[in-house]
């Protein structure tokens, strides 16, 4: 006979007599009426197919390892979320309870390997998922009577407060969009600039664009069609397809603003592929490489790295493919567009079951969408434009600097240049503010980076103890506009190895200049 024992203000355990006159004790019920539904299948009250006696000398012999590998083929999911559990169980569930008995889990030894988890340093989201995934070969093994109960369960307020804060995913405003895009196009070529143009003022996922063939673009009527089989392009170790997009309301009909109804209309007009965004010989492109060599310059820039194809600038640092979705979503908050539109262009659905049924989303909205967002392109353009004008270092593609010509004929060691010694490299100056008042010619004054100076047979290899001529800034005081001729006298070597930067950046002696300290600088001998 089995019978119920409160143990704890909510905890309950079942105790029941086997063969033999041992008593056994069964844990972990939260509720009385859990407690009493396995008493009675122990004592035969509910005959169904369930927990007993029996199948416990049968769980005795088995392991969590056992179990999962005839629970595995069971299984008819997602590709990459079959790769997602076999990664969890070889990396970390097998490894801890892969050679246990599976009904020697307990709750405690579940919630210990989660805080050790934690403490390790992996995220809460993680380590919820390999708990998920537990919870399911439990919950099966328990239909299976195999186990009792699941031994994974949720304790709601239990332990300290939790600190953790998800950080807010930095999205772009339509200008910053176009400096990534514009940037992204200098390293990637037009088609990756269009790619996130169409992802930003479309709000499509990475999948639904880079899977996009040309019979779903409709340019006469301005839309695409995201298709409910053949709607997106899927990845998962090492292999990429054509397949049904995210859930089944992402297949949808996203309507297109003009600008972009007539880039899309130009690009199809040269691009001889099917699918409407791929690499230069027409096959998909791989989310990581663009990620890594197109997308993550262009909007976190490459100031640091040494002599790159195309020198960019930071424009929106941290922002992602998935952001520029995040942006889109952003716009139409901005611009009062219904959250039951915004759900439907983005391909969501809404908790509120009543608007989710009952809100349709008419042509009124449809226009003063496709309007916001049209608005939204011609003041970005206009925007960019002026800052372009404005801004004399926009991207361009680095060549290192060739030696200048004297700006008068005479060496930095006096003399004619005609003359100089041949057996020493010639040195190069570089005249700044021959004309102009002071503050045009201090605007105009390049400061020198050194790169990375190699070594030679016979000189000291420190870069910082080699030899090297002085600033040296003259000011014309009977001049009318106070001109600067500021001449920097650099090696053969020293040109090779050096890049112009803007205005601030650090000088061959680690100083910043700019007028206030070129004006401090002695005069010329």
């Amino acid at each position: 006979m089995a019978w119920v024992e409160k143990i704890a203000q909510h905890s309950w355990r079942v105790r029941h007599r086997r063969d033999g006159g041992v008593v056994e004790s069964l844990y972990g019920f939260r509720s009385a009426d859990a407690a009493q539904e396995v008493a009675g299948m122990l004592d035969g009250d509910r005959h169904r197919s369930g927990w007993s006696p029996l199948s416990r000398d049968r769980a005795a012999a088995i392991t969590l390892a056992d179990w999962v590998g005839c629970w595995w083929p069971t299984l008819d999911l997602d590709t990459r979320t079959l790769e997602n559990y076999r990664s969890y169980l070889r990396c970390h569930i097998l490894p801890r309870f892969g050679t246990l008995p599976i009904e020697a889990i307990t709750p405690l030894d579940i919630r210990l390997w989660s805080t050790e988890a934690l403490e390790a340093g992996y995220a809460p989201a993680t380590v919820g998922g390999w708990k998920n995934l537990l919870s399911m070969i439990f919950t099966d093994a328990v239909d299976e009577g195999l186990v009792a109960t699941n031994p994974v369960r949720k304790h709601r307020r239990r332990g300290r407060r939790s600190r953790h804060l998800r950080p807010e995913r930095i999205w772009a405003t339509p200008e910053q969009v176009l400096a990534v895009a514009d940037q992204a196009g200098m390293l990637g070529g037009p088609t990756a600039r269009l790619l996130i143009i169409t992802a930003a003022w479309t709000g499509c996922r990475w999948g639904e664009l880079t899977g996009l063939h040309r019979d779903n673009i409709d340019l006469d009527r301005g839309v695409i069609t995201i298709d409910t089989w053949q709607g997106a392009l899927h990845e998962s170790n090492g292999k990429r397809w054509i397949g049904p997009p995210k859930t089944a309301s992402s297949a949808r009909r996203i309507h297109l603003p003009p600008f972009l109804t007539e880039l899309l209309r130009q690009h199809l007009n040269t691009h001889p592929y099917e699918y409407v965004f791929t690499t230069e010989s027409g096959t998909w492109l791989w989310r990581s490489t663009f990620t890594r060599r197109i997308l993550r310059p262009a909007a976190d820039g490459n100031p640091n790295t040494a002599h790159p194809a195309v020198r960019t600038h930071p424009t929106c640092p941290g922002l992602t493919f998935h952001g520029l979705r995040h942006s889109h979503n952003t716009w139409l908050i901005s611009d009062d567009i219904p959250e039951i539109a915004r759900a439907r262009r983005l391909g969501h659905h809404t908790d509120n079951r009543i608007a989710e049924t009952y809100s349709h989303v008419s042509g009124e909205i449809h226009q003063r969408l496709l309007a916001s967002l049209e608005h939204r392109w011609h003041t970005a353009n206009t925007s960019t434009s002026t800052e372009q004008q404005t801004d004399p270092f926009t991207p361009e593609r680095s060549e290192r600097p060739a030696p200048p010509a004297h700006c008068d004929g005479v060496s930095p060691a006096g003399g004619n240049t005609s003359t100089m010694d041949t057996t020493q490299e010639p040195a190069h100056t570089v005249c700044v503010g021959d004309d102009g008042d002071h503050d045009r010619a201090a605007a105009l004054v390049p400061a020198v980076t050194p790169g990375r100076i190699p070594a030679r047979r016979g000189t000291d290899r420190h870069p910082s103890r080699r030899t090297r001529t002085p600033l040296i800034g003259k000011r014309d005081l009977a001049s009318k506009h106070s001109i600067i001729n500021t001449k920097i006298a650099l090696t053969e070597a020293d040109w090779r190895d050096c890049t112009l930067a803007p205005i601030g950046s650090p000088n061959t002696h680690g100083k910043r200049l700019d007028h206030r300290s070129i004006n401090a600088l002695p005069a010329a001998s």
